[in-house]
């Protein structure tokens, strides 16, 4: 992928900027309600809400406390009212939830895991539907096509901001806006486990698979090319594309649906 110029970071915020206030007056309202996680992509886009000069809502909604350090010097970077800050710890609504349904059927840890998004998810429309406001989501590019989210958990969202943007942009883009430090080099992890990040889960780093995404899907490089030209073993490419194979029905717009 080439480098994009640190100078460039700027235009970059200042468009997508553009695109929030003007989506924002086509669905008439002011008020955004974003999830404040203490990661650097939710961070990112609060901050980009900020400086588009919406009405924000910002809600923190830990599991047994993870991230809320981050999330909680994100908040006070942006300098919010009280009422504009809702903490809720929802440890024991998925709790309840896991030992319910552990009665009826045996969970496993992608089931457990995808509870607490989807519970994140249920707060956030509920405030976004007293306030008539937008959920705003913070998925990027590398998520989405390695399929790293969990459908009506952190996926769903009435606008996404940073869609277009790989996970190492979101870095780059995170410095131009002033995020705390202490947030960019917090390890990227959904806080679902303890001590489990993002490029653990996966088993590959990012900043290669971004540039494998980039050369196969945006610039259409023949896999062999990949290798060959750029360095990547075999077994990181196939990797990586075959997470993009496997989640391709995340991707879909549509459940499957039959009609007569």
């Amino acid at each position: 992928m080439k480098k994009v110029k640190q100078t460039n970071y700027q235009k970059i915020a200042e468009e997508i900027i553009n695109f929030l206030q003007s989506e924002f007056r086509k669905r008439n309202t002011t008020k955004a309600i974003i999830g404040v996680s203490g990661g650097v992509d939710s961070a990112v886009t609060a901050f980009l809400c900020k400086k588009a000069e919406l009405d924000l809502y910002t809600t923190i909604l830990p599991y047994r406390k993870r991230g809320l350090k981050e999330a909680k010097e994100v908040i006070k970077r942006l300098s919010l009212p009280k009422d504009r800050i809702i903490h809720i710890d929802i440890t024991p609504f998925v709790d309840i939830q896991i030992k319910e349904l552990q009665k009826v059927v045996k969970l496993n840890r992608i089931s457990i895991g995808n509870i607490f998004p989807r519970q994140r998810m249920i707060i956030q429309y509920a405030i976004a539907s007293c306030l008539n406001g937008l959920v705003v989501g913070t998925q990027h590019l590398s998520e989405y096509y390695l399929g790293y989210f969990t459908l009506y958990g952190d996926q769903a969202c009435d606008i996404c901001p940073i869609a277009g943007l790989w996970k190492t942009q979101i870095y780059q883009l995170a410095k131009c806006l002033g995020v705390p430090e202490l947030v960019i080099n917090r390890k990227a992890t959904g806080d679902l486990w303890p001590r489990l990040t993002d490029e653990k889960d996966l088993g590959f780093k990012y900043k290669d698979a971004d540039k494998i995404l980039y050369l196969f899907l945006s610039r259409q490089c023949p896999k062999k090319e990949i290798i060959s030209k750029y360095g990547f073993s075999s077994k990181l490419v196939d990797k990586v594309l075959e997470r993009v194979r496997i989640t391709n029905y995340k991707r879909e717009d549509l459940p499957r649906c039959y009609f007569r």
